[in-house]
């Protein structure tokens, strides 16, 4: 591992926070960059970034807490001391920042699936720094294993499965294939459902039903995070993004969930004498 930088004296720089930091400036670029092609005013571009981060960080601290409360009971100190009693849980604080963006782009006049789109690529965009830096901490860590790929992380005898590293793989992937299929998803024919021109919404849609579905998979050799009396939830969460993505992609491309039935003309109900 490789928890820390450097140091001098008593200061020392954690690989997670340059990594975080990395991060931050690399999705908020992307988030600009895409707002800037639409002509969203500057301010509201970073405005919502910045509170949007503000929101995921507080919920998924808010998260962590609550369902680790046993750990942190009612001081403050601990609440607000990443150091020594770090923890966060990813999935509350996308869900949030998510809200946030919704919230302001409907404020702000813009496209609401647009303005989500650009903030999904802006997340799988930085999230891969985010991932390495929890991995040189040596936190988030996987279950157990006796695979030969286990890392023996910082504090423990046994190797764990680095699942940090497989979820970056994992959003590599999703970033460059999002990047590189913005540009061309509205050609796509089964997307555009018998219409001229395709919706917005491709992009959330596609990382929503994607990212459900590996982390689903990852949850296999990853430790819950959202556990209640002893049940872990984490799969109720990881489903219900892959169906959000997935309805998304079908109700953005044209096609219903019900069909409308048409009603009879009335010249069709008159009797003729």
């Amino acid at each position: 591992m490789f928890p820390v930088i450097f140091s001098i004296g008593p200061f020392v720089l954690p690989t997670a926070v340059v990594c975080n930091i990395l991060a931050f400036i690399l999705a908020l670029y992307t988030f600009w960059r895409k707002g800037r092609e639409e002509h969203f005013e500057e301010h509201q571009i970073f405005d919502t970034f910045l509170l949007a981060v503000i929101a995921g960080f507080l919920a998924a601290r808010i998260g962590y807490i609550t369902f680790h409360f046993d750990a942190f009971g009612f001081s403050v100190i601990k609440w607000l001391d990443l150091g020594q009693a770090p923890g966060l849980i990813a999935e509350v604080g996308v869900l949030a920042a998510a809200l946030v963006v919704l919230y302001l782009a409907a404020e702000n006049k813009w496209d609401k699936f647009e303005a989500l789109d650009f903030w999904t690529l802006a997340i799988v965009t930085g999230f891969p720094l985010v991932l390495l830096g929890m991995f040189f901490s040596g936190s988030g860590i996987g279950k157990a294993t006796n695979m030969p790929w286990g890392v023996v992380f910082p504090g423990l005898v046994d190797p764990h499965h680095p699942v940090q590293l497989y979820a970056l793989v994992f959003f590599v992937g999703l970033s460059y294939y999002l990047h590189w299929v913005e540009s061309k998803y509205r050609t796509f024919v089964w997307y555009r459902a018998s219409r001229t021109g395709a919706e917005t919404g491709f992009l959330v849609g596609v990382g929503s039903l994607t990212t459900g579905v590996y982390f689903l998979l990852l949850s296999l050799v990853r430790p819950g995070q959202l556990v209640v009396g002893g049940l872990t939830l984490d799969w109720i969460l990881f489903v219900a993004l892959a169906i959000f993505g997935f309805v998304v992609l079908y109700l953005r491309s044209g096609r219903t969930l019900f069909k409308k039935h048409q009603s009879t003309p009335a010249h069709f109900n008159d009797t003729t004498v």
